[in-house]
Formats: structure tokens, sequence, C-alpha cells
């Protein structure tokens, strides 16, 4: 098995045309002759997931050259009219080779999913909380909107007490232009937050719909300002 030599290639392993040859005593041209003769008979539906036609650099000359990547469908495909004592020998390595490269990238993808998880996760929770924040500092804006239209009616109405009033009215003016500006910090921590979340959940099935159900609600907020 540590003879064979695989690669990836979008996230599945691959063995080179190269490599191949080498392992099968064949020439590389005539190998990828035959992968070519294969893809002529494969639906002509675009390239072929088992293929992927790449170059190498000669390491003499350094010019380049055509090369095949195939994962296990392509290398099976190909291996299938290769015989001999030696050929199921290889093919036999090659299987090995895959199977436990295949067993390695699952680890791997399930150790990242983890991680990705989790930071979803934890995104989730800072726009919740973001979301919390806001919430109540506009139910506070509103609130000390009302006592500043109060305090403005009181201090219009009562001219002998205009000067206690009109201090009371200035305060509360004063109380309302500070929220704003926090109501306005809190606009913009959801903000943030909800791009955080589109950078680590973008792409995963559910992402659509939770960022949908995220700005929904987020719209409300929004006409407050």
């Amino acid at each position: 098995m540590t003879d064979i030599i695989l690669s990836t290639q979008n996230g599945e392993p691959v063995a080179s045309s190269r490599d191949v040859a080498k392992r099968f005593g064949k020439r590389h041209d005539h190998v990828i002759r035959d992968i070519e003769e294969l893809i002529k008979g494969f639906p002509k539906n675009g390239d072929t997931p088992m293929f992927f036609k790449t170059e190498y650099s000669h390491p003499q000359n350094h010019q380049k050259y055509p090369m095949y990547l195939m994962n296990r469908d392509g290398f099976s495909m190909l291996a299938m009219g290769f015989t001999g004592k030696e050929a199921v020998q290889w093919k036999l390595k090659y299987i090995e080779a895959f199977n436990q490269m295949e067993k390695q990238l699952s680890a791997q993808h399930k150790s990242q999913r983890a991680v990705q998880d989790a930071n979803i996760q934890s995104a989730i929770d800072r726009v919740i909380e973001a979301r919390k924040k806001l919430d109540e500092n506009t139910a506070f804006l509103d609130e000390c909107r009302k006592n500043r239209e109060d305090s403005k009616a009181k201090y219009m109405q009562v001219k002998a007490l205009c000067g206690e009033f009109k201090a009371i009215y200035g305060q509360n003016c004063d109380t309302v232009r500070t929220m704003e500006n926090v109501v306005r910090g809190s606009q913009s921590y959801l903000t943030n937050a909800i791009d955080s979340l589109t950078i680590v959940a973008k792409g995963y099935p559910f992402y659509a719909a939770l960022m949908n159900s995220l700005l929904d609600e987020l719209a409300p907020a929004k006409k407050e300002d």
C-alpha cells in the first residue's frame, strides 16, 4: 500500500495516470489513450467525474505534458482491462490505498464538520444575543421618546412651572438622543453578527432558511431607526 501515491480532487482520493502507468508497466501515452477512449464512451453531458484532465512538468526539460487524475471508479474502469499476475496485485494495492485514504478523508471531514458546527452555533448564539439586546434598547428608546413627548406637552401647557418642565424636557431629549445612538450601535452589532454567521454557515443545507428567518426578524428593527 505504501507504494501507491494518491492525492485528492474535489474531496475524494485520486490516482494519477503517470503513477498507474508506472505501476502496471505501461507507457503513459498509452494509458492516456485508453482513458480518452473510455471518456468517448461516456454520455455527452460534460466532463465525467471519474477523470480529471490536468498536466505535469517534466523534470528534465520542464515542459508541460497532459496527465489524468482518476477517482476509484475511474481507476476501476481503466484497470479492468489490465491483465496478468502483477496487474492483479497492483489492483489490490490500489483498492486498499483508496480504502485507507477514504477512511482518512472521512475522519477529517467529521472533525472539520464538528468544528464548523461549533462555530455556527457560536455565531447563532451571538446573533440571538445581539437581537435580544437590540430589542431591549429599542423598547427603552420607545419609552424615552414617550417620556420626552409627555414632558414636552406639560412644558407647553403649564406656564407657571415652565422652567421645571423645560429642564425635564431637555433631559428627556438628551436621553432620547443617547438611546438613539445606543440602538444604532446595537443594530450595527446585530448586522455584524449576522455577517459572521453568513461566513461560517454558508453552504450548509439549513443556511437559506436560517438566514431568511433572521433577516425577517431584523426587518422591523430597521424600520425603528
